[in-house]
Parts: C-alpha cells; sequence; structure tokens
C-alpha cells in the first residue's frame, strides 16, 4: 500500500497484488462491465457540462 500526501490529503493506493485481486473481483461481477475505448472517448470533464454540474452541487446541499 502507498500513501501519497498532496496539499494536506491522504491518499492510499493499493499495492499491485492488491490491486489485481480489486480488479479481478470487479471483472467477475456481470453487472459492473468495464467501459469501452469508445465510451471512455465521449467522457467530457463535469465542467463542460455546467447544467449536470449545478444539479450535483444542488444535491450536495
Amino acid at each position: 500500500m502507498l500513501k501519497i500526501i498532496k496539499k494536506q490529503r491522504v491518499f492510499v493506493l493499493p499495492s499491485l497484488e492488491e490491486d489485481r485481486k480489486i480488479t479481478a473481483a470487479a471483472l467477475a461481477d456481470p453487472d459492473a462491465r468495464p467501459m469501452t475505448d469508445e465510451q471512455l472517448a465521449q467522457m467530457v470533464p463535469i465542467a463542460k457540462v455546467p447544467v449536470l454540474l449545478e444539479n450535483l452541487r444542488k444535491l450536495r446541499g
């Protein structure tokens, strides 16, 4: 496990072995298929969809 501290935030990354186990478990879940290259290419930053961003902020309260 790797800890990264950045701007007062701590990010804990899994080790390679832990990552392999996480990936295997995710791939075994029939309800959680990996995104295709086409789907990934269609993604845009949320900042480019201001209406969605505003609605999400309203949900947070």
